[in-house]
């Protein structure tokens, strides 16, 4: 009997140790006595970003913050330089954080790690002209204290009765080690798929370096530079050409994170061939709930040598509803 009744005391007390856990979370305590129960995403720009489930993500300066106490470890950088991987607690002092990032996660939650972000746009004409027009956009991040992983996906169709007019298929990876002063090593991976361009298909490899001109909570600023290599196919030829490949990207989160702006550029210029292509995505994101979004975007693309018949500048907009997950 007094076995049994141990046995029952050791499982109670483990399953409250494990739900307790589960429960707990990270908690962050404002300068006035207010707490906040939920996730701490980072800390950067004198800004810190806490996830909870009844507000969604809240941008708090860090001079009103007391004290921050996490469950998991997260790669602190301090404002004198130093440097440490350890859960937050309450005796940290907030004012001394330069830096805050979620140290890399175990295999069994990888995907939960990848913060992405799917739009689709669908649009129709009926009448005199039948048309169809579909795009989605997708983006993928992965943030960690060394490191970021960039994945952007697109797709756009238009065609009417008769004619399909575009069809295009744009994928970009970066992966990117983090230095110090904010510069950082990258390798780039570009594919495109166009079959009603002269190029029908061109994928870009490159490796160069960059740095984070603005490294904030609400805004980020970099640019990066890569000697690429290009190999590209049509009916008539394949080839694989050298290249450089300049990309930049812009991205600035307003009005408490509910407007986000982004502007992303890339100019590949292959030297063999002494062109160039150059791509900007211009973009406004209004935050409906903590998951869904209104998305409004323009897509531009310009090649100083276009296919025969083709013009050198194709513009695309976009309006549609995007999910974060």
């Amino acid at each position: 009997m007094n076995t049994l009744k141990s046995l029952l005391i050791t499982i109670i007390s483990i399953f409250i140790y494990l739900t307790g856990n589960t429960v707990i979370g990270d908690t962050l305590t404002i300068n006035n006595g207010d707490i906040l129960s939920g996730e701490l995403v980072g800390v950067s720009g004198k800004v810190v970003t806490f996830r909870t489930d009844y507000a969604g993500s809240l941008y708090i300066n860090q001079k009103k913050v007391d004290s921050l106490v996490t469950d998991t470890d997260f790669t602190i950088i301090y404002v004198d330089g130093s440097k440490e991987t350890r859960a937050l607690s309450s005796n940290v002092d907030v004012t001394k954080l330069d830096i805050v990032r979620r140290v890399k996660t175990s295999v069994l939650v990888i995907n939960t790690a990848w913060k992405s972000q799917l739009t689709i746009s669908l649009a129709g004409t009926s009448g005199n002209n039948e048309s169809q027009n579909f795009s989605m956009f997708s983006e993928s991040s992965l943030l960690r204290s060394k490191s970021e992983q960039l994945l952007n996906v697109s797709q756009t169709r238009e065609s009417t009765d008769t004619l399909t007019t575009i069809d295009l298929l744009d994928v970009k990876y970066d992966f990117r080690w983090l230095r110090e002063s904010r510069w950082y090593n990258t390798v780039s991976v570009d594919y495109s798929y166009d079959p009603l361009n002269e190029i029908s298909w061109r994928a870009v490899l490159g490796f160069g370096g960059g740095k984070k001109f603005i490294d904030h909570s609400l805004t980020d600023l970099s640019m990066d530079v890569a000697v690429s290599a290009v190999h590209q196919s049509s009916d008539e030829f394949e080839e694989i050409s050298p290249a450089l490949r300049v990309a930049s990207i812009y991205r600035k989160k307003m009005f408490g994170g509910r407007v986000e702006l982004l502007q992303k550029n890339r100019l590949l210029w292959i030297t063999e061939t002494n062109s160039g292509v150059i791509d900007g995505i211009f973009g406004l994101r209004f935050l409906l709930s903590n998951t869904l979004n209104l998305d409004l975007r323009s897509n531009v693309k310009y090649e100083t040598d276009p296919a025969e018949n083709s013009k050198n500048t194709n513009l695309t907009y976009s309006i549609g509803i995007g999910v974060s997950f």
